[in-house]
């Protein structure tokens, strides 16, 4: 089917802007279908109109066209969330009839963007995923690209209407999920991007836009707008006679765009059915044939933003502690390697080594060694990089010593990560609260404080193993978003009230010397001090045989209080301890509350972590053995303090 003649105006500017020559473009569609019958792997479509929009939406690069193509049809695969929707589902309709996606039928001009609204208020996030939307959107995409010349010649402005947004919304956000929504709509849709419009902003949003705008080239400046409830500056890019009624406009209601989307999708239902037999078949691929996106590492396409939020004093040492705005949550995961508190920068300088001049250079060339590492499956997320090189102090060899053994350990130790966060027993051991990660410190640059409780468990019922699985966990998402942990370190209260023989029971020779390994060699947070409450009898009298066997700076940092609470107080503060413990930072439930939000807010996260770790049979040299490094001889070394 040849394609459709574009209209004097569209024909001009596919001419002075996409570099489309009329002549060439019989030649160029061929092209591209003769490559696509070459592809083993691939299965596309192949329509004149269909090919056209990409040579479009990449200036005739016959090249680009070719990449993009394939990273539309990989993202079938490695994205399956963002297909989940099918056109003929009852999903479908039930997502289309909140109005969250409004396609305007009409331009401005006849050489005009489309233009798209999207409202993610519109949708109750407790019922649907932003995943599900995005594959709503991306089967109207798929009849805008076959129907809509002005929307493949004069690309599409954005309106993001943000309000009814809450924060439910936004911890669908994750990290992850952003990645593939970036390299979904910007790496892989042929449509080009012409404007972006904010209406109904929370509070602070516009200070954290303008610090961003200041960044942007003056074309993209010029195409950004925050309106937030200024409808009538709104107006003078976005008229009212292609806006739905609810926005002041003229071209009818937000229900008669449902209605033309879902005449839309009927009139393409056979088209839609054939585009599910499309794809691409990894395991056909050729092998020097790989996609930009690979994994959705941050090595791919998601792109980098750098602000200096510092200046405007919106980070308190993870992203803004206590807010609730949602903007705020969102901003915290869109940057590539937060920038620290100026207190906790200085701290970082005097204490780590860290020159922000070279931190780019060192996570750099961590990323080149694991590339080179035959064995290693890591992170190369630019936070997790610098966690590891402020953990040591700088020391590229020492970092890389302990990243190697943090990834060994899930070969070696299974068993200390045997919990996974998607197992029903994980929500079961994390409400008995054996681990509880203070969310607040005593001041801006002291350590961040864990209370361990291994009587919270019965060991009748659970594992120590399954336990510490579980505060693995916690522990990862600490390194990720806590800079004030990473930097300052952690002091730990060991609570042993409650402890049986049965506890102890479970603490043989071996196991405890994995936890050493694994807390003290391979997790890049300095131990900065342990506290002992309701202490056995005769606690006190091994205690005081061990101080002796430690130097100096050690030995004050270790203390016994058992049951003087007072004590305690004098080294962590009633006001960031939970009620329990005689403080006002909230009840224990509360804060065991607010980290089950945050797993349960990077389960992507978490779920793509799952694949990294070591194949010791491709380890250059001696293959790592649970034997060899936890034997007698391995790694279990006097306990020691940062």
């Amino acid at each position: 089917m040849p394609t459709r003649p574009l209209s004097p105006e569209l024909q001009e500017k596919a001419i002075k802007e996409l570099n489309e020559d009329p002549k060439r473009l019989e030649s160029d569609i061929r092209h591209m279908k003769e490559w696509i019958s070459k592809q083993s792997h691939l299965k596309a479509r192949t329509e004149d109109q269909w090919i056209v929009s990409f040579l479009r939406g990449c200036k005739f690069s016959l090249e680009k066209a070719k990449q993009k193509i394939d990273l539309y049809y990989t993202l079938f695969n490695s994205s399956p969330e963002f297909n989940s929707v099918r056109h003929n589902s009852p999903k479908f309709n039930e997502i289309l009839d909140t109005g969250c996606l409004l396609i305007l039928p009409k331009p401005s001009a006849p050489d005009a963007p489309k233009v798209v609204i999207i409202r993610p208020g519109a949708f109750d996030a407790n019922k649907v995923h932003i995943s599900e939307c995005m594959a709503v959107l991306n089967i109207l995409q798929e009849i805008h690209l076959l129907d809509d010349d002005n929307a493949s010649v004069a690309g599409v402005v954005v309106v993001l209407d943000l309000d009814a947004v809450t924060i439910n919304h936004f911890f669908q956000m994750t990290p992850m999920q952003m990645k593939r929504m970036v390299v979904a709509s910007q790496d892989a849709s042929p449509l080009r991007l012409r404007g972006q419009h904010y209406l109904n902003t929370p509070p602070g949003f516009e200070t954290i836009f303008n610090a961003i705008n200041s960044l942007l080239s003056d074309k993209n400046r010029s195409r950004s707008f925050v309106h937030n409830k200024n409808y009538e500056e709104f107006y003078k890019h976005i008229p009212k006679n292609i806006l739905p009624e609810e926005y002041g406009g003229t071209a009818g209601t937000v229900a008669d765009n449902i209605d033309y989307w879902k005449s839309k999708v009927k009139e393409y239902k056979t088209v839609l059915e054939e585009s599910l037999q499309c794809g691409a078949d990894e395991a056909r691929r050729p092998e020097k044939s790989k996609p930009a996106a690979d994994d959705f590492g941050v090595e791919g396409s998601f792109r980098k933003l750098n602000v200096d939020y510092t200046s405007l004093g919106l980070w308190n040492g993870k992203y803004i502690m206590g807010r609730t705005d949602s903007f705020f949550a969102l901003i915290s995961f869109i940057m590539p390697v937060r920038p620290l508190t100026p207190e906790l920068a200085e701290k970082a300088r005097l204490e780590l080594n860290e020159d922000p001049k070279h931190l780019q250079d060192g996570i750099a060339y961590l990323r080149d060694w694991i590339s080179k590492q035959p064995h290693l499956r890591a992170r190369t997320d630019e936070q997790w990089l610098a966690a590891f090189l402020r953990g040591c102090k700088f020391s590229l060899e020492r970092t890389k010593e302990k990243i190697d053994l943090y990834y060994s350990l899930r070969s070696t130790a299974p068993e200390l990560s045997c919990v996974k966060y998607s197992d029903p027993r994980c929500k079961v051991i994390f409400q008995h609260g054996f681990q509880i990660m203070l969310p607040k410190a005593a001041s801006p640059t002291s350590p961040k404080v864990a209370i361990i409780r291994p009587g919270a468990c019965d060991p009748a019922k659970f594992k120590i193993t399954e336990v510490l699985s579980v505060s693995y966990i916690k522990q990862q998402l600490s390194l990720l978003n806590d800079d004030q942990m990473v930097v300052c370190g952690a002091t730990s209260i060991l609570d042993l009230e409650g402890c049986t023989m049965g506890h102890f029971a479970q603490m043989t020779p071996s196991l405890m010397k994995k936890m050493v390994v694994s807390g003290q060699d391979a997790t890049p947070i300095r131990m900065k001090g342990v506290h002992y409450l309701n202490t056995p009898p005769g606690f006190e009298t091994i205690f005081n045989f061990m101080k002796t066997l430690l130097n100096e700076k050690n030995r004050t940092r270790l203390h016994v209080h058992n049951k003087n609470y007072e004590a305690l107080y004098k080294h962590v503060p009633k006001e960031i301890l939970p009620v329990e413990y005689g403080g006002s930072g909230g009840t224990v439930q509360e804060i065991k509350d607010h980290w089950w939000k945050e797993i349960e807010a990077h389960k992507d996260w978490l779920e793509e972590d799952l694949q990294f770790g070591t194949d010791e049979a491709r380890r250059p040299g001696k293959p790592r053995t649970a034997e060899e490094m936890f034997g007698i001889d391995g790694s279990f070394r006097q306990l020691e303090f940062d």
